[in-house]
């Protein structure tokens, strides 16, 4: 056993502050025992305002105790294997081996690889099928598996689609009378698989025809066809707030406070949209006494939506929370929704960079995605936030949209330009913005999305694109562009897209210590089947089986009009 990891463990919670009554974990038992556990560490877990909403709602369910487990850091994973020390919770340094329940918050697919790794170093048989009774139950819910749970179907015995505010009462409920009746872990989730939002992959049987897509995707006897997303109708009823804030963050010492669910827009990339459809908001007297909770506490309040600006009581709402003397943080503006009021608030923050989010650089492909502002808008934003004194901008791109040319890729360069020059001479002292950073990411198509259908563009084309997009502001000396690797957005649209048999070549990586080249030679699964292939509507897609609350047709009609936008030039 290894002192200095569990040393590490407990310093790192005597930093942390709460905001909401937590249980003394020292002197509390339950009836049922969780580990949440979040596949990353504890810097990135701890900046996840789902991870900690879900900790908190555990903790809230009666004879219920969950404590959180983490990826240890990097250094730290030889440590746990040298020292044969098993993977353990942050509260009490139990081993996560020990508890009823290991339930995984996934917000991202590339995370997907973390999850075989935490269970490795826990000593928990990696595929289902090898635990047995006296292992946990491993469950996982969250953003990535809303959207489709099936390449890790093979290593997870039920999983959580759609909002913890919903399940999680009836979730607990079931599985301490389950315990409390001693049945078998196969009894429990035929109890589980009849709730909203359950899924439980061994009860569907999955076919394929011979050119690889799926034929056939097929319940048990008594089993619903579908799965039901669970969704929060009213989010007045539960206030979504950090229940401790500690600086050994990203968002060091700030309470993330959500302001609204799902989107109003329908960008036809975007996930959180369809996957958190319907828009909802919440009330400004709940989100004003939310904020003032961490007073004393946390030194900022970071407001958290997918478009924070279409809040439409987002000024005055600010303005509440700063007159309690409360440091306010916006994550990103809508250019479209920037108000001069609302560029003064967020002056008066002081912030030094905002971000925003043009996502193409053309009209055109702004118009293929839906994005719905136009180039006159973006600049007038700039205007508006340069006369107020902001010097810093970073700016999101996409490269790799469908039906995207040269052009449209040398016009995030000339859009960028234009920026900075609209904040030039817009700026009290004419001097040049001091720093625009250039984001640009690989699209990745997503389930339950228009593009859904799309295939990801190719590794060679894309890294062309990055270089023409960073070769374009070689002589820039304020611009810096920043990109990711496209072949990490490759593995993305493969474990975002794939069915179940992907979890053959998750098992191969993690066995081959993450080396995902040779994982790929050494699995008979093409990959590119998965990610470079488009699909047709009657195709029976992996995901299909999850009722997101948005038809299929109406997902295919918006794929089709973007195509056609593409074609008018």
């Amino acid at each position: 056993m290894s002192r200095r990891l569990y040393e590490k463990a407990r310093h790192l919670l005597s930093q942390e502050h709460p905001i909401l009554p937590l249980p003394d974990f020292k002197d509390r038992g339950g009836e049922l025992s969780i580990a949440l556990a979040f596949p990353n560490r504890y810097y990135t877990a701890m900046s996840n305002l789902g991870f900690q909403a879900v900790y908190w709602l555990f903790n809230q369910a009666p004879g219920t105790l969950c404590q959180r487990v983490f990826l240890p850091d990097p250094e730290d994973i030889p440590e746990h294997r040298r020292t044969d020390t098993p993977l353990f919770t942050l509260e009490s340094q139990r081993p996560v081996r020990s508890f009823d329940i290991l339930a995984f918050s996934v917000s991202y697919e590339n995370d997907y690889p973390h999850l075989l790794t935490m269970m490795d170093l826990a000593r928990i048989p990696l595929l289902r099928r090898d635990r047995t009774e006296a292992d946990p139950l491993v469950m996982a819910g969250g953003a990535s598996i809303l959207m489709n749970p099936e390449p890790l179907a093979d290593f997870v015995d039920f999983f959580v689609i759609g909002e913890a505010e919903e399940i999680i009462g009836p979730l607990t409920e079931t599985l301490r009378r389950g315990r409390g009746k001693g049945l078998s872990k196969e009894s429990m989730l035929h109890d589980l698989v009849h709730l909203d939002g359950l899924y439980v992959p061994q009860f569907y049987k999955v076919t394929y025809r011979p050119d690889g897509t799926i034929e056939s995707f097929i319940p048990n006897e008594g089993i619903p066809a579908r799965v039901k997303k669970a969704w929060l109708k009213d989010l007045n009823s539960s206030v979504t707030v950090s229940p401790l804030v500690t600086p050994n963050t990203e968002l060091s010492n700030m309470l993330l406070l959500e302001l609204s669910r799902g989107c109003r827009r329908g960008c036809r990339f975007c996930a959180g949209c369809f996957a958190y459809f319907p828009y909802r908001l919440r009330d400004a007297g709940l989100l004003e006494k939310a904020a003032v909770q961490g007073k004393g506490i946390a030194e900022k309040v970071g407001l958290v939506g997918a478009a924070i600006s279409d809040y439409p009581g987002i000024i005055p709402l600010g303005r509440e929370i700063m007159k309690e003397q409360i440091a306010l943080s916006f994550s990103s503006l809508r250019v479209d929704s920037l108000s001069p009021e609302l560029a003064d608030l967020a002056f008066q923050t002081g912030q030094k960079t905002l971000t925003l989010a043009p996502e193409a650089g053309s009209e055109r492909m702004r118009r293929i995605i839906k994005k719905g502002f136009t180039e006159e808008s973006i600049l007038r934003a700039v205007e508006i936030l340069a006369e107020r004194g902001f010097s810093n901008f970073r700016l999101y791109f996409m490269v790799g949209l469908p039906e995207e040319g040269k052009e449209d890729v040398q016009a995030i360069v000339d859009l960028t330009r234009k920026i900075g020059h609209h904040a030039l001479v817009n700026s009290p002292g004419k001097t040049k913005p001091e720093r625009i950073t250039v984001s640009l990411n690989s699209f990745v198509p997503k389930p339950g999305t228009p593009f859904q259908w799309h295939p990801f563009e190719d590794l060679s084309s894309l890294n062309e694109k990055i270089k023409w997009v960073k070769e374009g502001f070689r002589k820039d000396r304020n611009v810096s562009v920043t990109a990711d690797l496209p072949k990490w957005a490759y593995l993305q649209t493969l474990l975002s897209r794939g069915d179940r048999r992907v979890g053959k070549l998750l098992l191969t990586a993690h066995n081959l210590g993450g080396n995902w080249p040779q994982a790929y030679r050494s699995v008979d699964l093409n990959p590119d089947f998965y990610v470079y292939r488009p699909r047709a509507f009657e195709e029976i897609l992996p995901w299909d089986f999850i009722d997101h609350g948005v038809r299929k047709e109406y997902l295919w009609r918006e794929y089709q009009d973007a195509l056609q936008e593409g074609r008018k030039g």
